[in-house]
């Protein structure tokens, strides 16, 4: 009602003052409305009121120069296609006279007129030609009108709004936007085609960028779109180091830094695997690259921020590198084995050959398979090629599995010691054990020494060496053994003989000595008190030489000059020559 009293107000400040006192009319000359909605006929009037008041009105609208009744107080005097579709939307008593059709048809185009009938007063037609409203009828609806501004940050809060002309504020058409956020109410301004106008607030992105924001609006199935384009302003995206599809090992490259940025980058910055910057440039330089060739980077900047690519590794194109010959761990004699031939290259290896240990060549094939191996098969080389040239591995011997055998170079041999040599030939390599002619008695190997498959077990021993000598290998795979023949130790047999002699003819001279010693015996008490009387005059010497001087003096002052051993030589018995003889022969003997 607001919208309503406002139009008829503004509808009546357009009546001239020139006729202010008499019959007038104002509005537009010419409505436009949409098939299918509704018009609105915008209309005030005036009449010679002459200071009085007067209540009671008839308004009457017609088509044409009231040949049809569009609208009349009594529904019965409308015409057919215009009944339940025509309502006065002014109020009379108020001088306005505004008229509302619904459902408007192409049929209701054309020139309309009102005519005013006052109680007590006078009745008037508004039939003069620049008093009548022409109404004209589109089938299609206008489309919005979308604004925002011209460019926006990315991140950053903005506000579009939509303008969507109608000519039925009653029926507002249904507005939907293209973009998400938050919708406010609409709003409409005075006219006869009216705006409503319709806000959204949102938060742009990078990916709205030169995209349209759209604004549709739907008139009862009838759907027109607005749009405007973003410019959106973001920091570096998407920062990428481009460049060759791929280079040949010792080649130079160039390299670009590319990056999704508005406004575009106008500054780089290039680094190594590690950090190091190594150059500031929309492009980079590499001399000689290998397929050792770090990684690198750029980092590109704008206005409104950068961004940094990942590390860019470059496809370099090399020739086979690492070429080797590629098994299992290890395989048992007499099976089949397949062989592969690996490489490092770039484009991958694309044929292959084989070779023996003598350079034949065995098969053109990334697999080889070797049927029954054997201990004794050759080692296998292959060579892999590619576009880029060719490399070749190293002679791969195989790892073949098989049980112990004996190699008949064993033996047994007699110099100072027995000597017992086992040789086994085996993969893995075996436990050996030795045993004598009693099997329950094992002996353990001196000592061994390994050769590759080859080990030499060897066995010593002294007296008491078997004669024969069991020598027995076992792995994983199997067992084996031999039995060895000990020849006779002559050395060992004589030094034994000769330790017997020597054992007799010792108890003997002990035998003898014993016997002398027995003989002495009787002697031995008469010596002893001989030396105990010489003992004790000397100690009575001694006492009376120190009492006598109070201090330390020659022992032997008591015996004559040179006789100190005298003493002994003081027997009242002189020694017979038996018994010197029998003395020498004592100590001769011991």
């Amino acid at each position: 009602m607001v919208f309503w009293s406002c139009l008829s107000l503004f509808l009546w400040l357009r009546v001239s003052s020139a006729n202010a006192n008499g019959w007038s009319i104002a509005g537009n000359k010419s409505v436009v409305g949409l098939s299918g909605s509704c018009v609105l006929i915008p209309c005030t009037f005036s009449y010679p009121a002459k200071g009085k008041t007067y209540t009671e009105f008839t308004g009457i609208w017609y088509k044409g120069n009231e040949e049809s009744t569009v609208f009349h107080t009594d529904n019965s005097k409308i015409i057919n296609s215009f009944k339940g579709r025509t309502s006065l939307i002014g109020d009379l008593r108020k001088n306005d006279c505004s008229l509302n059709i619904s459902s408007l048809r192409s049929s209701d185009a054309g020139s309309f007129m009102f005519r005013i009938e006052i109680k007590d007063l006078d009745k008037y037609s508004y039939k003069k030609k620049e008093d009548m409203v022409s109404i004209k009828v589109n089938e299609t609806p206008e489309n919005p009108t979308v604004s925002v501004e011209e460019e926006v940050t990315s991140g950053q809060l903005v506000t579009a709004t939509c303008a969507v002309s109608h000519s039925c504020p009653s029926d507002l058409p249904r507005v939907t936007w293209s973009h998400g956020g938050k919708q406010s109410s609409p709003s409409q301004n005075l006219g006869q085609w009216k705006l409503t106008y319709y806000s959204l607030t949102f938060t742009p992105s990078r990916e709205d960028h030169n995209k349209h924001l759209s604004c549709s609006a739907d008139f009862n199935g009838k759907k027109v779109t607005g749009y405007k384009t973003l410019k959106v302003k973001y920091p570096p995206y998407n920062v990428s180091v481009v460049t060759k599809p791929s280079v040949k090992e010792n080649d130079s490259v160039e390299l670009s830094c590319s990056s999704d940025s508005n406004p575009p980058a106008n500054s780089y910055q290039w680094f190594s695997l590690n950090g190091t910057m190594l150059a500031k440039s929309h492009t980079y330089k590499l001399e000689r690259v290998s397929r050792h060739t770090e990684a690198i980077s750029c980092t590109a900047f704008n206005t409104e921020g950068k961004n940094s690519s990942g590390p860019q590794k470059i496809k370099v194109q090399y020739p086979p590198y690492n070429v080797s010959v590629v098994t299992k761990p290890s395989v048992k004699e007499n099976d089949s084995v397949e062989l592969s031939c690996s490489s490092d290259s770039n484009p991958p290896a694309n044929s292959y050959q084989w070779f023996s240990l003598n350079g034949t060549m065995l098969a053109k094939s990334p697999t080889y398979k070797l049927e029954r191996v054997s201990r004794h098969t050759e080692a296998i080389s292959c060579t892999a090629f590619n576009t880029e040239g060719k490399n070749s591995s190293g002679p791969r011997k195989l790892n073949i599995l098989y049980p112990p055998e004996i190699k008949s170079e064993s033996s047994c041999m007699s110099k100072i010691l027995t000597v017992c040599v086992c040789i086994v030939d085996s993969n893995p390599p075996s436990e050996v054990k030795w045993f004598g002619p009693d099997s329950s008695k094992a002996f353990s190997s001196t000592s061994f020494k390994q050769n590759e498959s080859l080990t030499i077990f060897t066995l010593q021993g002294w007296l008491g060496f078997p004669e024969t000598i069991l020598c027995f290998a076992n792995n994983s795979l199997g067992s084996s053994s031999i039995t060895l023949e000990a020849p006779r130790n002559l050395i060992i047999i004589c030094i034994a003989v000769a330790s017997a002699v020597v054992v007799v003819l010792a108890c003997i001279l002990v035998y003898a000595v014993r016997r002398r010693c027995g003989k002495r015996s009787a002697h031995l008490p008469l010596m002893k008190n001989e030396q105990n009387e010489m003992k004790t005059t000397q100690n009575k010497s001694d006492l009376e030489n120190k009492e006598e001087k109070g201090s330390d003096v020659d022992i032997y002052t008591n015996c004559p000059k040179d006789r100190v051993y005298d003493n002994w030589g003081h027997d009242a018995r002189p020694v017979s020559s038996d018994r010197a003889l029998e003395d020498e022969a004592v100590y001769a003997n011991t």
